[in-house]
């Protein structure tokens, strides 16, 4: 006859503990794999916080730093990528991008392939210079930072905070609140002195309402601003729509959409903030091509400037060097003639 045996009390008692440590372990594994909790305080050499980063990487998973670039010795600039990794999702996750770089001061409007649609950005207004959009926002540092001078170094770079938000989008707000705090941190490892030229926008101004038809005798906005014949192609490049950004901002940017079948598209850009204008004022051959100039006005420095999209320079090329060279030209003195005249300045230099 076959005994049988009951499972003893401490029997059970152990299964119960091992199904518990089991149990704990998926927990823990889960709560490591899927959020934040002790995970590092900041990322890219110090530069972002996790919960800023956080709090603009929306959606379940762990913040960590995929790539760093830290060029720290003796020269202060880096390059850096935070990203959400979620072990029970396949899907791509939302990342972050920060770096120091040193560019002209103008560089959000010179046509950079990166930063290409700069009437459609929220720029500060109070505090310091930058601008954000859902996706990305820069700001600019003071002019003068000691360890912004560095070998090989053009006297037209300065030191600017960009951050670039990838699969994602969040408010303009959020990421210029990522940008500023990024900005502080980068100054005080570039020595800089004037930390209030980095105070916190009162405000963002974004773009003023919908694109509308252009005037042509009032492009942009700007009393008297007409559109030489020079800078237009029948049935290629034509008076079409314009987008232009509030008044409140101490820089105002305008977008001309040209009719045509290649969208050509022509911006200006309008800045008395003193940190462009003595940032572009460091670059001697500032007005070289024609494009770009620090004029002096009853008020002070007054920036102005100008860029084009490709198709708009392919389809001028496309009719002779001469139409490129005569619209380009005349296109930029209508412009800053225009505006001079409106603000009362002298006649901008070439």
């Amino acid at each position: 006859m076959a005994i049988r045996t009951r499972s003893t009390r401490p029997g059970r008692a152990v299964a119960v503990l091992a199904a518990a440590v089991a149990l704990a372990g998926c927990a823990g594994l889960f709560t490591w794999w899927n959020t934040d909790a002790l995970g590092p305080d900041r990322f890219c050499a110090g530069a972002l916080t996790s919960s800023e980063a956080g709090s603009v990487l929306s959606g379940p998973g762990r913040i960590v730093q995929q790539s760093l670039q830290d060029w720290s010795d003796p020269y202060y600039a880096f390059s850096c990528k935070v990203q959400r990794t979620n072990k029970f999702l396949s899907d791509e996750q939302p990342g972050l991008e920060a770096e120091l770089s040193f560019d002209g001061a103008d560089f959000a409007w010179a046509g950079s392939a990166l930063w290409k649609d700069a009437s459609a950005f929220s720029y500060f207004v109070g505090g310091a210079t930058g601008a954000a959009s859902e996706t990305q926002a820069w700001v600019l540092l003071p002019v003068g930072c000691p360890g912004a001078a560095r070998p090989n170094s053009k006297e037209s770079e300065v030191p600017v905070l960009k951050v670039n938000l990838a699969q994602g989008r969040t408010t303009p707000e959020a990421l210029a609140r990522v940008a500023m705090s990024g900005a502080r941190h980068v100054a005080d490892g570039l020595g800089c002195k004037d930390t209030g030229a980095l105070k916190d926008p009162a405000r963002l101004q974004g773009p003023a309402g919908a694109p509308k038809p252009t005037d042509p005798a009032n492009a942009c906005g700007i009393p008297g601003f007409r559109l030489p014949e020079a800078a237009l192609v029948q049935g290629k490049a034509e008076q079409g729509t314009e987008r232009v950004t509030g008044k409140e901002s101490r820089t105002r940017v305008c977008s001309l959409n040209l009719e045509g079948p290649t969208a050509p598209r022509i911006d200006f850009a309008v800045s008395d903030d003193p940190v462009v204008t003595q940032g572009v004022r460091q670059d001697k051959a500032a007005t070289r091509e024609r494009s770009r100039t620090v004029t002096t006005c009853k008020d002070g420095d007054l920036y102005l400037g100008m860029s084009r999209n490709d198709a708009y320079k392919d389809l001028l090329l496309d009719e002779g060097m001469d139409k490129a060279s005569q619209a380009h030209t005349t296109l930029f003195e209508a412009f800053a003639n225009a505006v001079t005249a409106e603000r009362g300045c002298g006649t901008p230099k070439s």
